[in-house]
């Protein structure tokens, strides 16, 4: 301990004899330290962390794609579902014990709580099947969740509120809870709220302010609605894997249903003229559905800026690199322009403590006092 205290005592001392030194050491490793660190919390955020679930390893994503036209044309990389082929896959998949569907994106509401409220808040809404968060293991803050017996059409409209819209939009008033809002002209009761942290399942900077059972969809959105289009993509699948099951051969299982699907019903489910059959079948080979891993959620921003994120590290990393190699040259250059003191340190024995030593090393100081006047002075000081 005295050691160290000695060799603090020591640095500190030669700090302060070197300002520019030091300073300059500071603000380059600050700089390379600072813009690797932001780098990577943002890759974390981004690409490595995982969603606030039960179990995020066990969650598989069905489908890969992210770019699809509403109509549901054909793609390469599926990613994107009609609420039809989504029923078909959840049959066709006892690996998963729950699979569960969602809008992809969110849309913007108007929504005023009854009885409370004249003017109405603009509020982001998710279409999601009943057993969306049975599926991700997320338990209600207040109230419940929603359930698979609240979607079904005949059911009374429900819906759940997130924790931040909870919070900064009314003020962490439990009596929304069991209230009656007016979304889109149409009455929904609040039945539960959900946790801190759960921002849903995609990374956006637009996260769901309500969440409402899929099969109510038609009921908002009248004439625009989807759910009973079958050749509409607009779903997301996630699933949770049984224990001891594996997703090995889902991949090949599912791409094997939505060949079939575009061969066979696609035409009449989109309405399409026949001239379009014949390109189709050309690209059937390439029309594909792959099962990723889930745990971290879906994020466009994951399979749009990756490559460049990378990319952007490893600058950073050469950054600090460069920054480290920099002050390294400067402490050689300090240390060459100080080789008279660190001989002459060498030489009394004990370049940690100054002129303290034995007699001889006292006498060899005196000796050498006369031709190291200039250089002895700093170590006085």
């Amino acid at each position: 301990m005295q050691t160290l205290r000695q060799d603090v005592s020591y640095a500190l001392r030669q700090m302060r004899h070197s300002p520019v030194l030091t300073l300059t050491a500071m603000l380059t490793l600050a700089l390379g330290i600072g813009a690797t660190t932001a780098i990577f919390s943002l890759i974390h955020t981004i690409m490595l962390k995982s969603l606030p679930v039960v179990d995020p390893s066990s969650l598989y994503r069905v489908g890969s794609g992210n770019d699809c036209c509403v109509e549901g044309g054909p793609q390469d990389e599926w990613g994107m579902f009609s609420y039809s082929f989504y029923q078909r896959m959840k049959d066709a998949a006892p690996e998963f014990e729950e699979m569960a569907a969602f809008q992809a994106g969110a849309w913007q509401y108007s929504v005023r709580r009854a009885n409370a409220e004249r003017q109405a808040r603009a509020m982001y809404g998710e279409f999601v099947t009943g057993n969306y968060f049975s599926t991700f293991g997320i338990k209600a803050f207040a109230g419940r969740t929603m359930t698979p017996a609240d979607d079904q059409p005949s059911a009374p409209p429900v819906a759940m509120l997130s924790y931040r819209a909870w919070q900064q939009e009314y003020g962490a008033d439990p009596s929304v809870v069991g209230s009656s809002f007016i979304l889109e002209g149409r009455p929904f009761t609040i039945i539960g709220i959900t946790p801190p942290g759960f921002f849903g399942e995609t990374l956006r900077s637009n996260p769901p302010d309500l969440w409402l059972p899929l099969q109510q969809e038609p009921m908002v959105r009248g004439d625009d609605s989807l759910v009973k289009k079958p050749a509409s993509a607009w779903l997301r699948v996630i699933g949770r894997l049984r224990p001891g099951a594996s997703v090995s051969g889902l991949s090949a299982r599912f791409t094997t249903m939505v060949r079939e699907w575009l061969q066979t019903d696609f035409m009449s489910d989109a309405g399409a003229p026949k001239e379009w059959l014949p390109q189709i079948k050309a690209t059937l080979p390439k029309q594909i559905i792959k099962v990723i891993p889930a745990g971290s959620g879906v994020s466009d921003m994951k399979h749009e800026y990756k490559d460049s994120l990378r990319i952007l590290l490893i600058v950073c990393c050469l950054v600090l690199l460069i920054a480290c190699a920099n002050i390294a040259n400067l402490l050689l250059a300090r240390g060459a322009a100080r080789r008279n003191q660190t001989s002459v340190r060498l030489a009394l024995g004990r370049p940690d403590r100054g002129l303290s030593g034995s007699r001889s090393q006292r006498v060899l100081f005196s000796l050498c006092l006369v031709g190291h006047w200039e250089s002895l002075w700093p170590i006085l000081a």
